[in-house]
C-alpha cells in the first residue's frame, strides 16, 4: 500500500500526538555529533584509516544543523498548537526553562567555579574571563564579533543561545501571523539568510560569525519551522513527499562533492544542509511505520540516545577537555587503530553515562513541574 492510502495513525508522524522516529531523530544527531567531537581528537598521522576518519569526521558537525530543523519543527508545532489558548507565552517559556536552564545553568557553575576552586587547572580559564556572555546565553554574539572560539569548554554553547533566542522571538510571531503568513515568513528569512550569509562569507573578519550567529543559523530553524507548516496544512501529503524526494535527490549529490572537497565556499553547505535535511525529515515523517527507514529510526539504541541527547551535548566538550586522548595514553593499546577505537568508545560511554545520571538525578524532577504550565 503507498504511503498516500495509508491513514494518519500509520505513518511516523501525526499531528498532537507523541512521534518515536522524532526520538530516533534526535538520537541520530547526537550521535553523529559525538562522534565527530571525539574523532577530532585523533592524531590524523598515527595510521591511514585515522587520517581518512579525521578528513570526513566534520561530516557529524551537521548534527547541529538537524537539531535546529528538528527544533523549528517542534517548536513550531507546539506553538501552533497551543496558539489561542490561556496563558500562551508564560506556559511556553516556563516549560522551555525546565527542560533547559537546570543543566545549563549547573555546568556553568561546577565549571566556572567549584572545579576551579578545588583542582589547579587552566582548563577553564579561558571561559571564566567571558562567562558573562555564557551565562546570558549571548556567546554566540562574543564569538561573532570577536572572530574567534573564546570559550573553549564552552565553545559549544553557541548552539544553546542560538535556540535560545529563537525561543524568545517566535512564539510572537506564532501568534501575530496567520498559518500562511508565518509560511511566508520562513521562506523570506531562508531565502535572507542564505543571500546575506553568503555575501558576508566573502570577509574573512565575518568567518566564525557565519556558523555561530543567531541571524546565519535562522535559516535552519526556518525550515523546520515551515516543515510543521506545511504538514499541519491542507496540502495533499503526496504532493508535499514529491516534492522532498526531488529536493533531496538535487541537493545530496552538492553536498556529497562538498564533504568530498571539505571546502566550505563561502558558507553555502549552511544552506544546503538543512534544505536536504528538511527533505529527508519530511520523507520520513510521511512514510508507513513499518517502511525501513522508520524501523532503523525507530531502533531502541536511537531512542535511548535521544532521550538523553541534551545532557551528552552540554557535558562532552567539557569532558574531552579534562579527559584528552593525551590523558588515556598509558592505559590504550598501542595499535593505533585499536587506541582510537577504545578512546573514541570509553569516551562515548562515559558522555552518555554521565548524561544518564544528570537526566534521571537533576533534570528529570523539573521535568515533572512541566505539567503544571500544560
Amino acid at each position: 500500500m503507498s504511503t498516500s492510502m495509508k491513514n494518519e495513525e500509520e505513518l511516523a508522524w501525526s499531528p498532537g500526538s507523541h512521534s518515536p522516529a522524532l526520538d530516533g531523530v534526535r538520537g541520530f544527531a547526537i550521535l553523529i555529533v559525538t562522534v565527530y567531537r571525539l574523532c577530532k581528537e585523533l592524531d590524523p598521522t598515527s595510521h591511514p584509516l585515522i587520517g581518512v576518519i579525521r578528513r570526513f569526521a566534520p561530516i557529524g558537525e551537521r548534527g547541529v544543523d538537524l537539531f535546529f530543523v528538528l527544533s523549528g519543527f517542534l517548536i513550531t508545532g507546539i506553538l501552533l498548537q497551543s496558539k489561542g489558548k490561556p496563558h500562551y507565552f508564560r506556559n511556553f517559556m516556563v516549560r522551555r526553562a525546565l527542560r533547559i536552564f537546570p543543566l545549563y545553568f549547573l555546568s556553568l557553575l561546577l565549571g566556572l567555579w567549584i572545579i576551579p576552586t578545588f583542582v589547579a587547572t587552566d582548563w577553564f580559564d579561558m571561559p571564566r574571563k567571558e562567562q558573562i556572555y555564557l551565562w546570558t546565553y549571548t556567546s554566540n554574539l562574543r564569538m561573532s564579533w570577536l572572530n574567534a572560539w573564546c570559550f573553549g569548554p564552552f565553545d559549544h554553547f553557541w548552539s544553546l543561545a542560538v535556540e535560545e533566542h529563537f525561543y524568545l522571538v517566535w512564539p510572537a510571531f506564532v501568534l501575530l501571523c496567520s498559518r500562511k503568513q508565518l509560511a511566508i515568513v520562513c521562506v523570506v528569512a531562508i531565502g535572507t539568510v542564505a543571500i546575506v550569509r553568503t555575501l558576508i562569507a566573502m570577509n574573512p573578519s565575518f568567518e566564525i560569525a557565519i556558523d555561530v550567529h543567531t541571524i546565519f543559523r535562522a535559516d535552519a530553524l526556518a525550515m523546520g519551522a515551515l516543515l510543521a507548516i506545511l504538514l499541519t496544512s491542507s496540502i495533499p501529503r503526496p504532493q508535499i513527499r514529491h516534492v522532498a524526494v526531488w529536493t533531496g535527490l538535487s541537493t545530496f549529490p552538492l553536498l556529497a562533492g562538498i564533504a568530498v572537497t571539505g571546502k566550505r565556499l563561502l558558507g553555502v553547505p549552511n544552506t544546503l544542509c538543512p534544505i536536504f535535511l528538511m527533505a529527508a525529515m519530511a520523507l520520513l515523517l510521511l512514510s508507513s511505520r513499518d517502511h525501513l527507514s522508520v524501523k532503523t529510526i525507530e531502533s531502541r539504541p536511537l531512542r535511548f540516545l535521544g532521550k538523553y541527547s541534551y545532557g551528552m551535548y552540554v557535558v562532552q566538550l567539557p569532558l574531552v577537555t579534562m579527559l584528552p586522548l593525551s590523558a588515556w595514553i598509558e592505559w590504550l593499546p598501542s595499535d593505533a587503530i585499536l587506541r582510537s577505537l577504545v578512546y573514541v568508545g570509553g569516551m562515548f560511554g562515559l558522555i552518555t553515562l554521565i548524561a544518564c545520571v544528570s537526566f534521571h538525578l537533576l533534570e528529570s524532577h523539573f521535568l515533572k513541574l512541566k505539567k503544571l504550565f500544560q
